[in-house]
């Protein structure tokens, strides 16, 4: 079986300023930065090409979100010497490793000194406060584009905001449920019925509730330590998770976030219940490194995993055998609540902005269009275990012959999508405030409730909707 490879570190290609003759011919564009010539010489003339330099940067590990744009650019060159110009296009990438708060200043302040990226890659609900700020540019033509014409319509949604499209979909994923196939084994579930588990949970015959019953099961019978896991950060898994319970996160047609007290109130009492009443999961949970619950996943040491499908990724990274946790391993929607209700999962497209300042905004689409090919697609699935962005790169064969990533595809018929909304963080911030004091038994959820309303109400002020 085929197993993620690890990523090159990403090429910075250094362009010399060679001196030239007089130039013919003369490209539409020029600038004053990230721009210089380059000589060629034939037996008729000698021709001055204009090196254009499109910065693109993006945060973490997944360096293909960058080498694939400077991939793209060689084929834009093609193209541009096909149609007579003598422009070379050199993308110069980057990837920042710290904080995603300490990526967005990074930006700001790039930005205020006109040194930003002209690409910026970064999670689609970025887009409220870069699009607010006006430090991007609407992409509303890329829709229409043939590059863009076969991509998975629900995902065009999570580059929306204010009626405008404000990002190039870069990839997507899904947020499924692992479960661990030798521990069901273990506890007596045969072959047919641990291969039947996601249709039971599509027909909601299996819900978060069979779940966690499973779950204090195994824990009991000693064939696990920990039933149940989520994320020990702040993160999307539990907006996914009060969206399970019936919440609605915003209002479009006022553009404010919304706090839906009733089924906020049902996620904590269900948090509550995996840490401090059942002890499925560990009440320290959110103190924990994610290396460390990782670990506890690739030892087997639990059921349930509110992951995302590119955690196989992480674990080969972390030195788990790709093909062991393909055999250790299977993958399901998130479970309803409710006998009989519609699974779930949540998407997070990575997009990339481009920067309101760039001065080469036409080449710049350009590029956009060209990196959308399966070829580029394929190879940052594959190589990341991400999904593609259009049905095209989904059939592709190599991306076909990947039988873990086609077998999760499906997902996206069941996504949805945090806000973009530009206060989302601060309405983020609180709730995971109170999941942590709940989940260390310092608050009750109702409690957690009254914190989320006072500080909501205190920073949001008007620009939120609080349900009863």
């Amino acid at each position: 079986m085929r197993r993620p490879l690890v990523l090159l570190t990403a090429i910075i290609l250094v362009i010399s300023l060679v001196a030239g003759c007089s130039q013919t011919d003369k490209p539409s564009e020029s600038s004053s930065t990230g721009t210089g010539t380059k000589t060629e010489t034939s037996q008729e003339a000698q021709v001055e090409s204009e090196i254009v330099t499109i910065k693109a940067e993006t945060r973490g590990a997944e360096l293909t979100r960058v080498d694939n744009l400077a991939k793209a650019a060689e084929k834009l060159n093609e193209e541009l010497k096909a149609e007579g110009k003598n422009i070379e296009v050199v993308v110069e990438t980057s990837s920042f490793d710290g904080s995603l708060d300490d990526y967005r200043k990074r930006f700001i302040l790039a930005y205020q000194s006109q040194k930003e990226p002209d690409i910026y890659t970064t999670g689609h609900e970025e887009i409220g406060w870069l699009a607010a700020s006006e430090y991007i540019l609407p992409l509303d033509d890329l829709k229409d584009s043939e590059a863009y014409s076969d991509v998975y319509e629900v995902l065009w949604e999570a580059t929306k905001w204010n009626g405008h499209i404000w990002g190039a979909l870069q990839d997507t994923e899904a947020r499924p449920i692992f479960f661990n196939v030798k521990v069901l084994k273990e506890l007596g579930w045969s072959e047919d019925e641990i291969k039947g588990l996601p249709d039971q949970v599509i027909k909601g015959e299996f819900t978060v509730d069979d779940m966690s019953a499973v779950a204090k099961e195994a824990q009991d019978k000693g064939l696990v330590e920990w039933g149940i896991l989520h994320r020990p950060t702040n993160g999307p898994e539990f907006h996914m998770m009060a969206m399970n319970f019936g919440a609605q996160l915003y209002d479009e047609k006022e553009d404010k976030i919304v706090f839906d007290k009733p089924a906020i109130l049902k996620t904590l009492q269900y948090l509550k219940d995996l840490t401090v009443d059942s002890k499925l999961t560990p009440d320290t949970i959110t103190s924990m490194e994610w290396g460390n619950v990782h670990q506890i996943m690739i030892d087997g040491k639990a059921l349930f995993w509110y992951g995302g499908i590119w955690n196989i990724f992480n674990y080969v990274q972390q030195g788990a055998d790709y093909d062991e946790m393909m055999e250790q391993f299977d993958f399901m929607l998130v479970p309803s609540t409710e006998k009989g209700g519609k699974p779930m999962t949540l998407s997070h497209p990575l997009i990339y902005t481009v920067s309101s300042q760039t001065e080469h905004p036409d080449l710049v689409m350009r590029l956009l269009e060209l990196v959308a090919a399966p070829e580029y697609q394929v190879k940052h699935s594959v190589d990341t275990c991400h999904l593609p962005i259009n049905k095209s790169g989904a059939a592709d064969a190599e991306f076909a012959n990947d039988a873990y990533l086609s077998s999760v595809t499906y997902m996206l018929d069941y996504t949805t999508f945090i806000p973009n909304n530009e206060n989302f963080n601060k309405y983020a911030d609180a709730y995971y405030k109170a999941i942590q004091g709940i989940e260390i038994g310092e608050l009750t959820p109702e409690e957690g409730i009254a914190f989320m309303e006072t500080e909501l109400s205190s920073t949001l002020k008007d620009d939120i909707i609080i349900r009863d």
